[in-house]
């Protein structure tokens, strides 16, 4: 597997602009996580992209944001409707961040 290949998805609605989930990403970047960011049309629950991303990435783990700024990290391996963690955009850097932990194995920040 190529290092490029190694990334973890986020996958957010397209009504929300791009710019308010910069903070999401901050905290992946803070703990040197790559990410994949994509738009969905459709729409859905924050639960649904978390699970749909965790289900794209290689890592298994993603992040659903939708269009109310909901946001949850969700592990492949989980049953859909349940996610590890959910938050709202204004945490979106320590919801990065603990989804990069929970990766590496770390301890999450709270």
């Amino acid at each position: 597997m190529n290092k490029r290949d190694i990334y973890m998805t986020i996958l957010y609605n397209s009504t929300l602009p791009s710019d308010q989930i910069q903070e999401v990403c901050a905290g992946l970047e803070e703990e040197e996580v790559p990410f994949l960011l994509q738009e969905r049309d459709k729409a859905g629950s924050f639960i649904e992209l978390g699970w749909e991303a965790a289900s794209m990435s290689p890592l298994q783990v993603g992040i659903g944001i939708d269009q109310n700024g909901d946001v949850c990290v969700h592990h492949q391996k989980l049953k859909r409707e349940e996610p590890y963690l959910q938050d709202s955009l204004p945490n979106g850097r320590k919801l990065g961040k603990n989804a990069a932990r929970l990766i590496k194995g770390l301890p999450l920040s709270f």
